[in-house]
């Protein structure tokens, strides 16, 4: 299942975005252009993207920032991962700018494939191998072969 979705994943080799807002709305259109969902339902999520980073960051530490949202609306589970090599404030739980960010985006009655993914997005979060490998990524393409050879085994 995992596979799958590294397989469809929205991959952004380096994010334009200056700021938070900007960078979840840049990742959002990555998730947006897999056609899992519509430019209506994108707005929806943007919104409640924004509403959840001002409850808590979702930066995990580490340099890796993983809003996700479920949402009526979503045909499949859809991952979108942006790379930002200068980084970016996130208000982070470390205090450390974001270096990766992780979108994960879930069809509003599929909770338990949005748990497994978190719980794999987690794994790699603490994965110091990963993360560097990551940012020397030279393109998508290297980026999506990471994320295979890290996947689970299923």
């Amino acid at each position: 299942m995992i596979a799958a979705i590294v397989e469809a994943a929205g991959l952004v080799p380096e994010l334009a975005a200056a700021n938070k807002d900007a960078a979840l709305k840049e990742m959002l259109a990555a998730a947006r252009a897999t056609g899992a969902f519509s430019d209506k339902v994108a707005k929806q999520m943007q919104k409640r993207l924004l509403e959840r980073e001002a409850l808590g960051s979702t930066g995990l530490g580490n340099g890796v920032a993983v809003p996700h949202v479920r949402s009526e609306g979503v045909d499949r589970v859809v991952l979108a991962l942006g790379r930002v090599r200068k980084g970016l404030e996130w208000h982070a739980i470390d205090g450390r700018p974001v270096h990766m960010v992780f979108l994960l985006v879930s069809p509003a009655d599929e909770p338990e494939t949005h748990l497994q993914c978190l719980r794999w997005i987690a794994t790699l979060a603490r994965n110091p191998d990963f993360r560097r490998f990551l940012l020397d990524a030279k393109d998508a393409a290297a980026m999506r072969d990471l994320l295979r050879e890290m996947g689970p085994k299923e």
